[in-house]
This record gives structure tokens, C-alpha cells and sequence, in this order.
């Protein structure tokens, strides 16, 4: 429950991506005390009008749930896919103080992957590795204001070992197969019976037809995990090479850190979720070898980024903060509209 206390200060986070976006407000004493779901908010996907309605939205529906008014909010973080860029973050933070001014000064703005960071480390120093419709490995030391990055630049010009990239693999696989110059693979059975085709020539109508085609190649990555799973040998190549470039992110990124032994790799996305290309990722030779502390996501990326609110206003993230957040965000998540 919000606190009663009206001195007590809260701190609005937020996680943005290209297909979906999360608000939540915590007090400082670790309690969540609303949460808010909408559309994705990624500038490069969506018109920028478009992307500043979600994030207003979800902004007035947090202060509406809690019942708090703006001057109690202490600082807001906002993890926005494709905002780590100066001009993108200065448009960003110019539209949040003119549209609430009162927290000028206390807006900051960076990529979402970073958001995704924090609720692995507790916003203290380490390396995110996202994997789900693109890809992207990010380090960020909030203390001594470090970020460095590798990849991210989408699925045009990049996105290696995405969801994307591993289902465009697999639909080339059954293409390859049939024009004879691949291997048998049992992709081609999988792909024509869930996608309901006859030919694996009427593949080219049905995706180059799709309104969101990054999206719905994104959705064929789980053709090619299931046929891991089940041995298919052209589906483990695909797989080894997808995590084998996911691990090439990650140890750029530890490298452009200097990070020391232990430094934590956060695995965050939809792909890490499966058993199959998990294990694949960690028996890497880069990752086995790397002296990482591999950590899975346990609390959603906008917890993270209400944690890096609290840590720019010069809050310390006790352990009996940190056991409050666990309880209340699994309190709210069971909530009806949770």
C-alpha cells in the first residue's frame, strides 16, 4: 500500500521498447505502488507522437493509482529503446519538463537495455545481454557514469542473435532445402504445418505480406527452438552461431569496461527463456571461459529503472529495500489488473 506519509518521496520508472511499455512508481521506503502497461514507445518504430501519448499516459496513470502529486516525486528514469543517443535524449527530456515541469532537473533519460541492467544488478555496476525480438549488450557503472555498447543497430544493419535473426535463419534453411543446396532439416515440415502452407514457395507472399514483418520473423525463432530441441542438426547450427554472436557482444562490451573477474552478465529477452538456446549461450567457450557472474532477469527492467531514479537522488538500495520491491511487485503483479 502507498505510504500515508506525504514527505515520503516516490520515484517513477520506466521501461520502453518497440512492442511494449512499463510504468511504475516506487516510494523510498521500497514499496511499489502502481504499475502501468501500454503500446511500445521506440522512436525508430513508432512516430515520435505516438511514443510521447504511451509515456504520458502511463506517467498520469501511476500518479492517478497512488494518489500522488507530482512535488512528492523525487526523480524519474526513463529506459527507452533507441534514446541513449544525445539528440534523442535531449528530446526526450525537453518534452518531460515541459510537460512536467515540476521535475525539472530530475528527468533522466538513456537506452532501455540499461533499465534491463539495473533490476538484474540492483543498479550497481555490470553487463546486460538482450536477446528477444533484437539484440543488443550494454555495461553501465551508474557510479562513475560508464556505458559502453555493442550492437543494437536493429534488424536492417544488425540485431545478431535475435529472435529476428534466428527465425530469418531458420525460414532461409527451409528455402535453401528447397532449392536443393542445404541440408535436410526437419524446419521445413514445421514451418508449412504451423504456418498452415502448402509449398515453402508461398513463404515469400506470406511474410513479405505482413504488416510488421520484423515482428512476425521474430515469432518463426520458435520453429527453429523447438527443432533444436528435438536434434535437428541444421536447427542446432543455427543456434550455435546466433549465441556464438550473442557472446561476441557481450565480451566487447567487457572488454571496452575493463571489467575485473565476476563482473555480473545479466541475461535478459524472450530467447534466454528457452532451456535449449540458454544452455547453448552459456557453453560458449567466451562465456564458459569469461569469468562472468550470470545472472537471469527476476524483476521487470522498469523496477530497474525506478532503482536508477533512486540511486541519481543519493539513495543507498538496502537489503531491506530490495526484499520490500520483491514482495510488493509480486503483490501488484497478482493484483486483477496486475
Amino acid at each position: 500500500m502507498p505510504s500515508s506519509d506525504r514527505n515520503v518521496r516516490h520515484f517513477i520508472g520506466i521501461d520502453g521498447g518497440g512492442t511494449k511499455t512499463m510504468c511504475v512508481m516506487i516510494d523510498e521506503e521500497g514499496t511499489v505502488v502502481a504499475a502501468s502497461r501500454g503500446p511500445g514507445s521506440n522512436v525508430n518504430s513508432r512516430p515520435w507522437d505516438e511514443a510521447l501519448a504511451t509515456v504520458t499516459k502511463l506517467i498520469e496513470d501511476v500518479l492517478a493509482q497512488s494518489g500522488t502529486e507530482r512535488s512528492r516525486i523525487g526523480g524519474v528514469f526513463a529506459g527507452l529503446a533507441g534514446s541513449d543517443r544525445a539528440g534523442e535524449k535531449e528530446r526526450w527530456i525537453g518534452y518531460m519538463h515541459d510537460r512536467f515541469p515540476e521535475w525539472r532537473g530530475n528527468v533522466t533519460v538513456h537506452n532501455d537495455a540499461v533499465a534491463a541492467l539495473a533490476a538484474g544488478t540492483w543498479g550497481e555496476a555490470g553487463i546486460v545481454l538482450i536477446a528477444g525480438t533484437g539484440s543488443i549488450a550494454c555495461g553501465y557503472d551508474p557510479e562513475h557514469a560508464l556505458y559502453v555498447r555493442a550492437g543494437g543497430w536493429g534488424y536492417l544493419l544488425g540485431d545478431e542473435g535475435s529472435g529476428f535473426d534466428l527465425g530469418r535463419r531458420g525460414l532461409m534453411a527451409v528455402l535453401r532445402r528447397h532449392d536443393g543446396r542445404g541440408p535436410d532439416t526437419m524446419l521445413v515440415d514445421l514451418v508449412l504445418g504451423h504456418l498452415g502452407l502448402a509449398s515453402p514457395e508461398q513463404l515469400i507472399p506470406h511474410y513479405y505480406g505482413q504488416a510488421d514483418v520484423r515482428k512476425a520473423m521474430s515469432e518463426a525463432a520458435r520453429y527453429v527452438l523447438e527443432a533444436a530441441r528435438s536434434g535437428d542438426l541444421a536447427a542446432l547450427d543455427i543456434v550455435r552461431q546466433s549465441v556464438e554472436q550473442l557472446a561476441a557482444l557481450a565480451e566487447t562490451v567487457r572488454i571496452g569496461m575493463k571489467a575485473a573477474e565476476g563482473m555480473p552478465l545479466v541475461l535478459a529477452g524472450g530467447l534466454f527463456s528457452d532451456g535449449t538456446y540458454r544452455r547453448a549461450f552459456l557453453e560458449t567457450p567466451a562465456v564458459h571461459g569469461g569469468g562472468y557472474r550470470i545472472q537471469r532477469l527476476q524483476l521487470p527492467p522498469a523496477i530497474g529503472s525506478c532503482l536508477l531514479a533512486m540511486k541519481h537522488a543519493g539513495m543507498t538500495i538496502t537489503e531491506q529495500m530490495k526484499v520490500r520491491i520483491g514482495e510488493t511487485w509480486r503483490d501488484k503483479e497478482a493484483e486483477p489488473n496486475g
